[in-house]
């Protein structure tokens, strides 16, 4: 537990340490964006959690990790991609698979069609059966997506990621066995900071990328049974969000809007 504690703090160290130089490199490579209040913030952090990430993986030396840290490479870029060349008049899935039948091949379109690569090759990787090759597979591509669904308001799609990181940290022996859980972590608590004040996007990179560790992880430690269930009630949330607004959704509901507000300072 104590070499957990240490790399969690190390992560955060060297999060706070290089964000500023991070931050100013967006800025200056001009890679900022109108948010939802129409002000001009630095974007597309799945970078810095990815090179964070990744120069704490050989620093710790943690096994096993390569053909994920690949996963994480494209996911990461193809983010990136995205948030500095997408399209932003195409929304949802069933726009942008729209689009590409109609000859138009947008940022959306490759994005959803590299999150399929990525997923059929890790529910194979990780999976035993072909039953749970495919609910993995329909878990990593449907939980990538699904961080990206709520990267809409400050925080909003970090506070998603803590609640199901928290659940699966007391429902499964994750925290036990992941490494990897500790880095990201430290990561995304330093970065939570900003993004709930809406200083800084994570962006479709750190959406997809973080989206990407929680679909790994629930296909590896949830039994078969509730990974099927968490697929059900994704496949629900997208049906949903291509028909009616997720933001006003919570709006209009008492208790979701609490928790999508707090810490929201001078961002309402």
């Amino acid at each position: 537990m104590y070499t957990q504690i240490f790399i969690f703090i190390t992560a955060v160290i060297f999060t706070i340490l290089f964000f500023p130089l991070y931050k100013n490199i967006l800025i200056r490579l001009g890679s900022v964006q109108n948010n939802y209040q129409k002000k001009q913030v630095p974007i597309s952090f799945g970078a810095y959690i990815f090179i964070i990430e990744t120069f704490l993986i050989i620093v710790f030396k943690i096994e096993n990790t390569f053909y994920i840290w690949i996963t994480f490479l494209i996911m990461t870029f193809v983010g990136l991609y995205d948030d500095l060349f997408g399209t932003t008049t195409i929304k949802g899935l069933k726009g942008h698979f729209t689009a590409f039948f109609r000859g138009q091949i947008t940022s959306g379109f490759i994005k959803a069609l590299s999150g399929g690569f990525i997923a059929f090759f890790l529910s194979i990787y990780l999976a035993k059966s072909w039953w749970n090759i495919i609910s993995a597979f329909f878990l990593i591509l449907l939980m990538i997506n699904t961080v990206n669904l709520f990267d809409l308001r400050p925080g909003r799609a970090l506070k998603l990621f803590f609640f199901l990181f928290t659940l699966l940290a007391i429902t499964t022996s994750f925290l036990t066995k992941e490494p990897l859980a500790f880095i990201l972590l430290g990561i995304l608590i330093i970065l939570f900071k900003n993004d709930i004040r809406a200083k800084i996007m994570i962006g479709d990179s750190g959406a997809n990328l973080i989206g990407l560790h929680l679909g790994i992880w629930f296909s590896s430690y949830y039994p078969m049974h509730i990974q099927w269930i968490v697929v059900f009630l994704l496949v629900v949330l997208h049906i949903y969000t291509e028909r009616y607004s997720l933001s006003e959704l919570i709006e209009r509901n008492r208790y979701l809007r609490k928790i999508d507000l707090w810490g929201r300072k001078g961002t309402m």
